[in-house]
């Protein structure tokens, strides 16, 4: 089982994070007007998982709960080519933008893009930066534990004892401020789902091999 982790600022205003990614958008013609009713396809290039959306009076789609990896990404209306964007990679906790335009013509007609599409994160305030899979695959990692790769990212820093990096000593890897914040004041998420040990003074309650962690991300902004 891969897992998704989210190291993050803990203040008061910061509500449970969603590990999955959201995809949120418009279509419009070659005019720019709104295409309402255009059906929007997300397919999951790993898992063949398909998942289907349409655009509302306003040409806008919003499709959420969709777990980091890669995507196909079609649209389609009648009277319309159909467009579909291969190489779309969507991280964790994401919430990105892609907009179409589509060309006038049968809906049978399909232009397919090939080349990776970038996407803006235009549907979020948040600030951070994800390690991503290559990172946790390829960078040397002290005694193995994901955690201590928080440190790559700008504005984080590790308090603790560089000889307890260990997953098991609990307490000491959950020695981090973001950003200039109070040490271990933050809150750790796994798969979504609060990380937190109850004992101690907010110590890590479980590390998940580096072997099963697919990416993460650092919330250093809420």
């Amino acid at each position: 089982m891969r897992h998704w982790v989210i190291l993050s600022l803990l203040v008061s205003s910061l509500y449970a994070q969603e590990f999955r990614a959201t995809l949120a958008g418009r279509v419009v013609d070659p005019s720019d007007a709104a295409i309402p009713g255009a059906e929007i396809s997300v397919r999951n290039v790993g898992t063949n998982v398909t998942h289907q959306a349409k655009t509302d009076s306003h040409g806008n789609y919003t499709i959420a709960f969709l777990p980091p990896g890669d995507y196909a990404v079609s649209a389609a209306a009648h009277g319309f080519q159909s467009i579909t964007r291969n190489d779309v990679h969507l991280t964790v906790s994401q919430a990105a933008t892609m907009d179409f335009k589509l060309a006038l013509g049968s809906i049978s007609q399909e232009v397919t893009v090939t080349a990776e599409v970038p996407l803006l994160d235009q549907s979020s305030a948040d600030r951070g930066g994800v390690i991503d899979e290559e990172s946790v695959k390829e960078y040397p990692l002290n005694a193995r534990n994901p955690f201590m790769l928080s440190m790559l990212a700008a504005g984080v820093d590790y308090n603790g004892n560089l000889a307890y990096q260990r997953p098991f000593d609990n307490g000491s890897i959950a020695d981090w401020s973001i950003n200039g914040s109070g040490n271990r004041n933050n809150e750790f998420l796994l798969d979504g789902a609060p990380n937190n040990a109850q004992a101690g003074g907010n110590n890590l309650a479980y590390v998940p091999p580096v072997d099963s962690v697919q990416e993460f991300k650092i919330q250093t902004n809420s």
